[in-house]
């Protein structure tokens, strides 16, 4: 019962860090990381399981840089 409730726990935590990495990926890490201006897809792909897993860092990070504004 225990370990299903940690893995239903893990499972949404990195189901919401999908849903935040994939726009982050596309936008946000420009924003909050000025050597990644210009990153190919190549680089875009690899930094999508650590924007999965630190989401809310991430998306701390991004807000006070200024968010969606370009």
């Amino acid at each position: 019962m225990v370990i299903s409730i940690v893995l239903i726990l893990i499972v949404t935590y990195l189901a919401c860090g999908l849903l935040f990495a994939i726009p982050f990926v596309i936008k946000g890490v420009d924003k909050i990381d000025e050597a990644a201006n210009g990153g190919s897809i190549g680089f875009r792909i690899i930094i999508i399981p650590g924007a999965m897993v630190f989401w809310p860092l991430l998306l701390k990070k991004w807000i006070k840089q200024g968010g969606h504004k370009k």
